[in-house]
């Protein structure tokens, strides 16, 4: 049981650590609330249950094995990505010219969230590396250990996502929301480009 105490640790502090998911959970609760934020970090989740299921039958390591699919997946990531980004840059100044902000319908949210972490191979390759290092027992199939991992992982990640998200919406009447949503539009571009030279 130390093994997986220990993994839970590691896990909350790497789901802490500045990065990609951890900023744009931050931006959609300021400029969107609280809920929106919950759906989006739904489909963050639902993202780290497919890489979890590509660890358990092998694929993760077959993606660190096949650098063509992982610059093909990134590219995509660049694209998605990148238009993501312009749409809200572009909403950004439309606004300006109107009293009222449309938010995106919580379908939306979601879907976003699933993409952005499944077109992300690092994700499935940090997988295969981290993983390994926290198998906790010589009689269960690795198979079942990764599982196991692998739902400790999203519900701590669910967790410390949320409670971000939550303070971020109730500091949120201290950001414009017409500028945040400028803000998501370089966060979306930053992401793209952090997904393709990295």
């Amino acid at each position: 049981m130390e093994e997986l105490f220990s993994f839970l640790i590691a896990s909350v502090l790497l789901t802490l650590s500045p990065g990609p998911d951890l900023l744009m959970v931050i931006g959609q609760s300021i400029e969107n609330g609280f809920r929106a934020a919950l759906t989006f970090i739904l489909g963050l989740i639902t993202g780290l249950c497919g890489h979890t299921i590509l660890l358990v039958v092998g694929w993760a390591q077959f993606l660190g094995e096949q650098p063509q699919i992982i610059v093909l997946v990134k590219g995509m990531g660049f694209v998605y990505f990148s238009y993501l980004g312009w749409g809200a840059i572009r909403q950004h100044y439309r606004g300006k010219f109107n009293e009222s902000v449309i938010l995106p319908l919580p379908k939306k949210q979601y879907t976003q969230g699933l993409i952005m972490n499944l077109i992300n191979p690092k994700v499935s390759l940090f997988f295969w590396l981290f993983f390994p290092g926290f198998l906790f027992s010589n009689q269960f199939p690795t198979a079942f250990q990764y599982s196991v991992l692998g739902g400790l992982f999203l519900l701590q990640a669910f967790f410390v996502f949320s409670i971000m998200a939550y303070f971020s919406a109730a500091f949120s009447s201290f950001f414009n929301r017409y500028r945040m949503g400028l803000i998501n539009g370089v966060l979306w571009i930053a992401l793209g480009l952090y997904l393709l030279f990295d």
